[in-house]
């Protein structure tokens, strides 16, 4: 069962529950955009699965249309090295916010 299906047999008060659901969904494109930062120097990583996770970033994250665009910078850098520490650079200031809540 997943996250969401677990949390819809809870039957308390308040938004904690939607709370746990976004930060597990941060997680799970954060570990994304980890992957994205992995293999970026060795493959061209854009593509709509990376376009889903930055606009999850945009909506979510504050600051996120600023850091999902310096993402997207990050991968059009030529040499592998340089864009691949460019996009390390970039996933963690979009995982910030989510290091800080834990």
């Amino acid at each position: 069962m997943d996250m969401k299906g677990k949390l819809g047999n809870v039957s308390f008060g308040g938004n904690w529950s939607e709370d746990i659901l976004a930060r597990d969904q941060l997680k799970n494109i954060l570990d994304f955009l980890d992957l994205v930062a992995c293999k970026c120097a060795d493959e061209d990583m854009r593509g709509d699965r990376l376009e889903e996770a930055l606009t999850y970033v945009s909506e979510h994250i504050e600051k996120g249309d600023m850091l999902a665009k310096a993402l997207r910078k990050a991968l059009t850098l030529f040499e592998p090295l340089q864009r691949q520490e460019a996009v390390i650079r970039a996933v963690r200031r979009i995982g910030r916010p989510l290091r800080e809540k834990e």
